[in-house]
């Protein structure tokens, strides 16, 4: 449950059928809920998750999304080719594994 979590931005752009996902940044151990539309892309989902848990996006280009196990590799598509429905958790993490210390 995300009692803690920190608000993001509503990223549905006013669409009357807009509905909440969760984003979950692997990095930051947290996740944020989302307002969006079917139409949002999957690289503004990923920025907003970056900005709203990890403080930046400067570097979203080294982090992958993932919906439904997969990896997304076309990020500038809507949610809705992706089968991103109301409920539905996009998994956003770095691209290379960093060592713990």
């Amino acid at each position: 449950m995300m009692t803690g979590a920190p608000a993001a931005d509503d990223l549905s752009a006013g669409s009357a059928e807009s509905f909440l996902i969760r984003a979950q940044v692997y990095e930051a151990w947290d996740a944020v809920r989302l307002r969006v539309s079917a139409n949002t892309p999957v690289a503004m989902v990923k920025r907003a998750a970056l900005r709203a848990l990890l403080a930046s996006d400067a570097d979203a280009d080294s982090y992958m999304s993932k919906v439904h196990g997969h990896e997304v590799h076309d990020e500038g598509r809507p949610l809705s080719e992706h089968g991103v429905r109301a409920g539905t958790t996009v998994f956003v993490h770095a691209r290379r594994r960093r060592p713990v210390r």
